[in-house]
Order: C-alpha cells, then sequence, then structure tokens
C-alpha cells in the first residue's frame, strides 16, 4: 500500500482553483521538522487535495497551522524552464485535520454545548 503520514506546519497559505470539469483543486506546503539547534532537519512536503475536500480543507487552513495529512505519495515527472527533465513527489491527501497537540492557547474553537442549552426533543 502507498499511504504517508505528515505532521507538520501549513507553510503558505492553501491556494484553491478549479479544474475545467469544475472539480477544485487545493494545493498547498507543509514543513515538517525534526531536530534542534544545529542538528535542525526541515522537510517541505506539497500538498493536493481535491473536491469537496478541497473547499473544506482551503476555508479552514491557514499559513503557519499545525496539520495531520494522510494520503499517497505520487511522483510526476516534468520539463523544467530549462529544460531538463524533473521529478516531483506530492502527497495527494485523502484526509487533513488540525493537530491539537498544542492548542491550549486556541479561543476560537466552540465548546461543546451542555444539555441544558440544547434544544428540546419535539418526539
Amino acid at each position: 500500500m502507498n499511504n504517508i503520514t505528515v505532521i507538520g506546519n501549513v507553510g503558505r497559505d492553501p491556494e484553491l482553483r478549479y479544474a475545467n470539469s469544475g472539480t477544485a483543486v487545493l494545493k498547498f506546503s507543509v514543513a515538517d521538522t525534526i531536530g534542534k539547534d544545529e542538528n535542525k532537519k526541515t522537510t517541505w512536503h506539497d500538498i493536493t487535495v481535491f473536491g469537496e475536500m478541497a473547499e473544506n480543507v482551503g476555508s479552514a487552513l491557514g499559513k503557519g497551522q499545525r496539520v495531520i495529512v494522510m494520503g499517497r505519495l505520487q511522483k510526476s515527472k516534468y520539463t523544467g524552464r530549462d529544460g531538463v527533465e524533473k521529478e516531483k513527489a506530492e502527497i495527494v491527501a485523502d484526509d487533513v485535520a488540525l493537530s491539537l497537540r498544542w492548542a491550549s492557547n486556541m479561543t476560537n474553537i466552540p465548546s461543546p454545548t451542555s444539555p441544558e442549552e440544547l434544544p428540546e426533543d419535539p418526539f
């Protein structure tokens, strides 16, 4: 199976576009950093999301947010501006979620509704 999971920070605001067929296509990057100080290493991952999920993710994500991306690795070849054939790897996302590992300061997350605040069951 070709499954990959990446946890990191969104490197730039996601770009939402639409294919000629009308399908939503969202692209963004995720920085995955390990190590500290002089041993610190960052790997950048290009992420692509399609369809309704692309629209949902595009309206929810912004630069700097910590995310978990699950999907499959896809490689493609293209010819660069210099005429040299190059290879690119990207993750085609099956699922994207916010990581709440360091979310103690998040104030825009709605709190759960208490049972007293729920509307009465009409049945």
